[in-house]
């Protein structure tokens, strides 16, 4: 989640609304809630959201959205009203938002205004508040996690997209169970579970084979931060990732052709998703990075592990300033090619410039190591 500001101060600025509970729709806490463990965590009024179709016979007229604790606790007391944050068209939005700061609560808020049509499209949800397109469908992302899985995250805000993100790309509902325990125990980092991922997939490939220990994963990032070591050869997690050795033909395709790239790529009989890649890096390097952007989220929502075109929406992303966003996306491209070391000197540039120099440092030193590992094969930002 991002920072936001503190919820008792957005409350000042918003009424809240008396709603019957019976006319709420929420989803039940997990089994393990005891409502006595939230007890001293202060009283956040929930969100509510207004449904369009309701009401009907067996549509309750409002939805739970967030805060989904203070609820389940009015609940458990046997109150007949709560008073709430209610969402009834897009003034209410932004407040709303700002009050919520559970991963699993923004993916459901998002979702609701979508399907409400408060909002008709991602494009203006990310306007609305500030976040890239991109980053709005990482988070809506959450929504394809198993039942369970999101009810028990509502338990817990320290919990962030980040470190979810990898459990999203596995496809064994198993498996995601086995790494979200292990992210519950270990309260591991993003990169830890990206990690615990890689391993994962790497010691099933043979029947009895044994899982890296999770205290091993964490020494091996912590390597691999200190002491960069040569690892190109390796095969990136997950399925579909597109590879430089087919990326940087494309771009040489601009670079060379410049104004009639176009009519290059036809003959080429490069297909929608690389044309529409390679429009994208045109638009960058003519200086239009908001089109750009535009151009290259569209391809990530619909093809979300081409890793190449979350590398330029990073670099969009820090030529105009938005430094949080620059460093989502190109984290996210380095999960998918880890060691690529044009990524992790983009991300190493935009840790600098938010003053993070030790991580910049560590990432800087990595890409060192890689491209002398690999000296001659050239640069995939150029």
């Amino acid at each position: 989640m991002d920072k936001k500001r503190d919820s008792g101060d957005i409350l000042e600025h918003m009424l809240l609304e008396e709603v019957k509970t019976d006319d709420i729709d929420y989803i039940e806490p997990p089994e393990e809630w005891n409502p006595e463990s939230h007890q001293k965590e202060p009283f956040v009024p929930p969100v509510l959201i207004r449904e369009k179709e309701a009401p009907e016979a067996e549509v309750k007229e409002f939805t739970l959205l967030a805060h989904h604790r203070s609820f389940w606790r009015i609940q458990a007391r046997g109150q007949y009203t709560v008073r709430a944050i209610v969402i009834r068209s897009g003034v209410h939005i932004s407040l709303a938002h700002e009050s919520v700061r559970n991963c699993m609560e923004e993916a459901m808020l998002f979702d609701a205004l979508l399907r409400n049509e408060l909002c008709e499209n991602r494009s203006r949800l990310s306007e609305m508040l500030g976040y890239s397109r991109a980053r709005i469908t990482q988070i809506l992302n959450l929504l394809k996690l198993p039942e369970e899985m999101r009810r028990k995250l509502l338990l817990t805000d320290e919990i962030s997209e980040f470190q979810l993100r990898p459990i999203v790309r596995v496809s064994s509902v198993k498996d995601q169970k086995e790494m979200f325990e292990h992210l519950v125990r270990g309260k591991l980092t993003g990169r830890q579970m990206a990690l615990f991922a890689d391993g994962k997939e790497n010691g099933e490939k043979e029947e009895g084979s044994v899982l890296p220990d999770l205290e091993d994963l964490m020494s091996e990032e912590e390597d691999r931060m200190q002491e960069p070591v040569e690892r190109a050869g390796r095969e990136p997690p997950g399925r579909g990732v597109v590879r430089h050795s087919h990326v940087r033909p494309l771009l040489r395709i601009i670079t060379l052709w410049r104004g009639n790239w176009r009519e290059e790529a036809a003959r080429n009989r490069l297909d929608s998703v690389d044309m529409a890649f390679l429009d994208g890096v045109a638009k960058l390097r003519n200086g239009l990075y908001r089109e750009a952007t535009r151009i290259l989220e569209d391809l990530v929502e619909d093809h979300p592990d081409y890793a190449p075109a979350w590398f330029f929406i990073g670099k969009c992303e820090n030529l105009t300033g938005d430094l949080e966003a620059a460093e989502s996306a190109l984290r996210t491209a380095l999960e998918l090619v880890p060691d690529e070391p044009d990524y992790l000197v983009e991300l190493a540039i935009v840790l600098e410039k938010m003053k993070r120099d030790t991580e910049a440092a560590a990432f800087y030193r990595k890409a060192s190591s890689l491209r002398r590992s690999s000296f001659g094969e050239g640069d995939f930002a150029r």
